[in-house]
Formats: C-alpha cells, sequence, structure tokens
C-alpha cells in the first residue's frame, strides 16, 4: 500500500511540475476540450429543456370536444357522458365561453385587443377530456375523434398528440445525430490533444530514455502524463460547465421580453447534475486517451 501511496505522490508531483515548466501547453489542450464541452453542454442543455416540456405536455393529454352554439342541454349531457365513459379518459371538464375567451387572453396577450372589434366572443364551449398519460393515449384520443365526429351538438374534436409524437421523434433523431457528430468531432479533439501533449512529452525525451535504460517501467514513465491528462480533463470539464451556467445566466438577462415559453424551453433550469457529470467522465476520458497516445508514439512504449 505504501509503494503505491508513494507511486501515486511521484506521479501527482511530477505532472505538477510539468505543468509549470509547460503552462502554454497544457493551457492549450485544456481551452481545446473545454471549447468542445461548453458547446456539448449547450446541446445537452436544450434537449433537456425540450424533453422536460414535452413530457410535462404529455402528462396534459386532453381531447378538446367544442360544441355547437345551437346544442341542447340533453345532447351536452349525452356528449359528457360518452366522453366519462371513453376507455382511458380520467376526466372530463366543462370549458365555458367566457373561460375560454380567459384563455385565449392569457395565452395570445398580444391578439386579445382584437375580440372587441368582433362584438361578442367566438370562442364555442366545449369539453375536456384528460387522458391518462402513456402508450395508449394516442389510440384513447383517435377512438374518441371517431366516435364523436359528426354527433349532434359537437362542432368539431380537437387533439394534439400526434404533433407530441412527431416532436419526440424529431427530438429522438436530433439526440442520435447529435451524438454521431459529438463522437467524431471528441476524437478529432483527442488527436490534437495528443499532438500538442506530445510536444511535452518530446521536451522531456532526454529525461525519459534515461529512465528507461535504468530500467524504469512503461507504466512509470506514463503515469505522470497520464495524471496531467485526466487534470486537464477534469479542467476543461469544470470550465465547459461554468461558460454553459455563464451563457444560461446571460440569455436569461438578455432574452427580457422574449416568449416566456420560449425562455423557458431553452433556460428554465441549469444543466442536470447527470449531464454535469457526463461531460466530467468524457472530459477525463478525452483527457487521459490523448495523453497516452502521446506518450505511447513519442516515446515508443508498448
Amino acid at each position: 500500500m505504501s509503494a503505491l501511496l508513494a507511486r501515486l505522490r511521484y506521479f501527482v508531483v511530477d505532472a505538477a511540475d510539468e505543468w509549470r515548466s509547460n503552462p502554454g501547453v497544457n493551457a492549450l489542450a485544456t481551452a481545446t476540450l473545454a471549447s468542445v464541452l461548453f458547446a456539448a453542454g449547450l446541446v445537452l442543455l436544450g434537449v433537456h429543456g425540450v424533453q422536460g416540456r414535452l413530457e410535462a405536455w404529455r402528462q396534459d393529454v386532453r381531447v378538446e370536444v367544442c360544441l355547437e352554439e345551437s346544442a341542447t342541454e340533453e345532447a351536452r349531457e349525452g356528449i359528457r357522458r360518452r366522453l366519462s365513459a371513453a376507455p382511458g379518459v380520467s376526466r372530463v371538464d366543462f370549458v365555458s365561453r367566457d373561460e375560454a375567451l380567459r384563455r385565449f387572453r392569457l395565452s395570445f396577450g398580444s391578439l386579445a385587443d382584437l375580440v372587441p372589434e368582433l362584438g361578442e366572443n367566438p370562442l364555442p364551449e366545449s369539453f375536456e377530456a384528460f387522458l391518462v398519460p402513456g402508450s395508449g393515449a394516442a389510440a384513447a384520443a383517435r377512438g374518441i375523434s371517431s366516435a364523436l365526429r359528426g354527433t349532434r351538438g359537437v362542432e368539431d374534436v380537437r387533439f394534439d398528440l400526434e404533433w407530441l409524437d412527431r416532436l419526440d421523434a424529431s427530438l429522438r433523431l436530433a439526440r442520435a445525430g447529435g451524438a454521431a457528430a459529438a463522437l467524431a468531432i471528441l476524437a478529432v479533439v483527442a488527436l490534437v490533444i495528443a499532438g500538442v501533449v506530445r510536444l511535452a512529452v518530446h521536451a522531456r525525451r532526454e529525461e525519459i530514455d534515461v529512465m528507461l535504460l535504468v530500467g524504469a517501467s512503461p507504466g512509470l514513465v506514463r503515469g505522470p502524463f497520464l495524471v496531467s491528462g485526466i487534470a486537464q480533463g477534469l479542467a476543461a470539464a469544470a470550465i465547459g460547465i461554468a461558460l454553459v451556467e455563464a451563457a444560461r445566466r446571460a440569455f436569461l438577462s438578455w432574452a427580457g421580453a422574449a416568449p416566456r415559453a420560449v425562455v423557458d424551453l431553452v433556460a428554465s433550469h441549469p444543466l442536470a447534475p447527470r449531464h454535469a457529470l457526463l461531460l466530467a467522465a468524457v472530459g477525463v476520458f478525452v483527457g487521459t486517451a490523448a495523453a497516452w497516445m502521446a506518450v505511447r508514439r513519442a516515446s515508443r512504449l508498448p
């Protein structure tokens, strides 16, 4: 155990000395990786916001049954009973014309001034059938739509689950494409960092040759550079995560009067802890892999 601790201490001390002797090289490698992790963090922040909003919408899936103005009380009660008995419906609410107008003004404040010019409230009464969230919500919504279209007293049946499904599919495609692009970019960055670290290895070429001549193991030679790569990865991840948070706060300050839905979509919450840990893990992996490749090529270690 003492031998292991002594070796680890040697690796850390030697890596710190290497950072002090070659600050420009290490700063360049760290900044290169930090810029990539910053871009990846912005993508993760946006994807997380869209996913959160999408999940919130999915928990509030509803079918809106608009009533004809001439619908009788008997027709309305019949529609309510059919909705309440439909599979997958958790509750049915009645929305009056006044309530519909209030929601319209809340959602479309810039258009609210147009309503008085019409002389009367143009929005119809309706029933809202809330569906149980899950994979069966789409089938339940389609069943309600098919059953009630053309029914006496029903003017229209609306539900927006299909576009949520399309948005979800687009999001999955974007995540897959982003992951593929990120892997390609990280591979290029690892090669660039390896080239930068190789300069530090060449600067200590004579020292490494002497160590190998006196019988030092490849692990002893490689260790300080691997510790340096781990430190570079952690530092780059910390910088990238800090820049993501700074960019998020700057966007919140800049947005001002921008639509609140847009602001909430991309910047309402900080980067999720699991995504921050992912960036840190990627930074450590890339930094370590780059250092390993650099030492292996520059010193001909196995």
